[in-house]
């Protein structure tokens, strides 16, 4: 392996293309073998992704400075009382660049779940808050509660004249701030898992807004 070397826990993107199933996953690094990566099995809505002994997948991380991705095999699968599979350790890494998109702020209504380790429900509390801003590859959010670096949110974002879109998003970045209000917390979340349709309704409406904020003079 090159580049920055995978640790056990780190969080990873599981990309599967050719299924039922086919879409962008988080997951975890849960052992690393000789010639073998032990991951998370992928959940969607709660259920396991059917992954299958020689099924291909890509999986993407970021480091420190950049972001990192390889195509590998399953090749094997245990779905007892901690769903993991195994995938063939590659033997090469390939360096991405992260994609960039226009940020705009803005004010959109968010609702978000706090997610565990396994991508469950931490508990049933629902938050209720708003954007600061917002792109095609994440978001600002004012949060009632703390929140922690890596922390998984599973977010119900409602987009102006396109209705509710729900993904799953990852503090990237947590600043307290003080006010009269008393103690807010804003934090940076990253799209860790979207449909592809959803984050298209997003750019969509930062252009929009783009157009409008032109129209007015006001960029």
């Amino acid at each position: 392996m090159t580049a920055e070397e995978l640790k056990i826990n780190k969080r990873v993107e599981i990309k599967i293309q050719d299924s039922h199933y086919a879409g962008n996953y988080s997951s975890r690094v849960e052992e690393i073998l000789p010639d073998t990566i032990i991951l998370a099995a992928p959940l969607k809505r709660g259920v396991i992704v059917p992954l299958r002994v020689g099924d291909t997948v890509t999986v993407s991380y970021f480091g420190q400075t950049a972001g990192y991705s390889f195509t590998t095999k399953v090749i094997g699968t245990n779905y007892q009382k901690l769903p993991l599979i195994a995938v063939q350790k590659p033997q090469e890494i390939t360096k991405i660049q992260r994609r960039k998109y226009i940020r705009i702020s803005t004010r959109i209504p968010v609702r978000f779940l706090i997610l565990d380790d396994k991508k469950q429900p931490a508990s049933s509390d629902v938050y209720c808050t708003e954007t600061i801003d917002i792109s095609g590859g994440g978001a600002a959010i004012i949060s009632p509660v703390k929140l922690s670096r890596e922390d998984c949110l599973d977010m119900e974002l409602d987009i102006p004249r396109r209705g509710t879109i729900r993904v799953v998003g990852r503090v990237a970045r947590v600043e307290e701030t003080r006010s009269e209000y008393g103690i807010r917390y804003l934090i940076g979340i990253d799209f860790l898992v979207i449909d592809e349709s959803d984050r298209d309704k997003i750019i969509q409406y930062v252009f929009e807004l783009q157009r409008d904020m032109r129209r007015k003079g006001l960029i």
